[in-house]
């Protein structure tokens, strides 16, 4: 499970959520103990992520000169991910914990685009707090049914999404009127 969970850290597109899940069931059924259970999970999370920060931290915007990557991510996209990198970076590092197919990719970005690692590892790691017990009380409470326990996973990962979609579009929005009435105030347009 760690080594599974360092690699999935370093970009792999393993679905860590699985792991979780794995864990809980193992230490439910006496397997494992479930404190040291959850102590591998987070240090192999807190060991892939920190290696992949540091490669790609030492690698730095050399990386965009290479084949795929330089077709993939041309200037002009490059320039839109630094500002939202720049403006929230937190958040961002924050949402993309729990999106397995980018994760990897957000956390290299978010790294060579200066995000410091306390400021990197503190978000990743308070996400880790949502993510990872609400997946090892699936796993504990479904261990009888593993069908069930994937299945309740998938839910909780989808109402994951909608919540921070949701929280996204709501920061989106209070900046849109903040935005609008500072505008307003500067042409000296009375607010609405």
């Amino acid at each position: 499970m760690f080594a599974a969970l360092v690699a999935a850290g370093m970009g792999v597109p393993l679905p860590e959520d699985i792991v979780f899940i794995s864990g809980a069931i193992l230490a439910q059924r006496g397997i494992t103990d479930l404190r040291l259970t959850c102590v591998t999970l987070g240090i192999g999370v807190f060991v892939g992520d920190t290696v992949l920060y540091t490669i790609a931290r030492r690698i730095g915007p050399a990386i965009y000169e290479r084949g795929f990557i330089k077709r993939a991510m041309p200037p002009e996209r490059r320039a839109w991910f630094e500002d939202k990198i720049h403006k929230h970076g937190s958040i961002v590092v924050f949402c993309a914990r729990h999106v397995a197919g980018l994760r990897g990719a957000i956390f290299a970005i978010s790294a060579i685009h200066g995000i410091s690692y306390p400021r990197f590892i503190i978000a990743d790691m308070l996400a880790l707090g949502v993510s990872m017990p609400l997946f090892m009380l699936l796993g504990w409470y479904f261990s009888s049914s593993i069908d069930t326990a994937l299945a309740h996973a998938a839910t909780a990962e989808h109402w994951m999404m909608i919540g921070i979609v949701a929280v996204l579009a709501i920061i989106a929005l209070v900046h849109g009127i903040r935005t609008v009435r500072r505008r307003r105030a500067a042409s000296g347009t009375p607010p609405a």
